[in-house]
């Protein structure tokens, strides 16, 4: 395969009336935890009006099988190429062989790497996972990464990743949920190429990390079928945010971050208005 191919964007597309779709940039994706129906996640994206999902590998295809998960995602994207698109996951304690996992994934289409550090196990911060950064800067694309676990996974062990990584944008997963929820602001605040996510965010915590970074800077997320689609698209509703605010939360921002080399933190991007 060649490194350099072409990745497949993801484009939510444009609403007659000139806002973009909504994306759910997270929806868990697992064999060994029941959640590989894709049909069923379509009906439920129907009902609640989303366009598109990006997948991310769960259990056993995010530990240790992260090839067999990243096919299996792939393949669920080349059968939905307008409803659904992927993250990909690559142990670092792999070595050589997840940065050729990792450049696999990218080349079948897969839209960024999704590191989990307690399930994967290494701490954020060790200069193991510095291969697979390595890569997607090379290839700009961005990075999941589920906070929130002692030791392995906390914010501001992520602001501070980023901070080494300039160019390479990071989503803050779960917000550092729970045990550090209370450092989702001031991590995020550390630095620019971090991303918020909204899952598990109730309404006020959503305007307090909109105030302290701007809604240009959080991307939607379900995490399904942990939580609940039609709760998380509740509470973005409950918060507030004028039109133009909530169109760069529910599917502006996801745009832009899955776009390719093109995307920049901050960049402005098209509405939409309420379904």
């Amino acid at each position: 395969m060649r490194s350099g191919a072409p990745r497949r964007a993801v484009d939510g597309g444009v609403r007659a009336d000139g806002y973009p779709d909504m994306i759910d940039s997270h929806v868990r994706f697992g064999d060994d935890l029941g959640v590989t129906d894709v049909d069923a996640l379509l009906r439920l994206l129907d009902t609640h009006g989303v366009r598109r999902a990006v997948l991310g590998p769960v259990g056993r295809w995010v530990a240790v099988d992260n090839r067999e998960g990243n096919e299996t995602i792939a393949a669920a994207v080349r059968h939905h190429p307008d409803r659904l698109a992927g993250w990909a996951a690559a142990n670092p304690w792999y070595g050589v062989r997840a940065v050729d996992d990792l450049r696999r994934a990218l080349d079948d289409g897969l839209v960024g790497l999704k590191l989990a550090p307690a399930q994967q196990g290494f701490p954020l911060l060790s200069p193991l996972v510095d291969g697979l950064l390595h890569e997607v800067a090379q290839r700009a694309v961005p990075v999941y990464v589920v906070t929130g676990i002692p030791v392995a996974a906390e914010p501001f062990q992520l602001t501070e990743l980023a901070r080494r990584w300039p160019t390479v944008p990071f989503v803050m997963g779960r917000s550092g949920r729970t045990d550090f929820a209370l450092d989702l602001v001031p991590a995020l605040s550390g630095a620019a190429n971090l991303v918020a996510e909204t899952a598990y965010n109730g309404p006020g915590h959503l305007r307090r990390v909109a105030e302290a970074i701007g809604v240009d800077r959080m991307l939607f997320a379900s995490d399904l079928p942990a939580n609940d689609l039609g709760l998380e698209l509740a509470r973005v509703d409950d918060a507030g945010f004028d039109e133009p605010a909530r169109a760069q939360v529910l599917g502006a921002v996801a745009a832009r971050l899955f776009a390719g080399p093109g995307f920049a933190v901050g960049a402005t991007a098209g509405r939409r208005t309420p379904a």
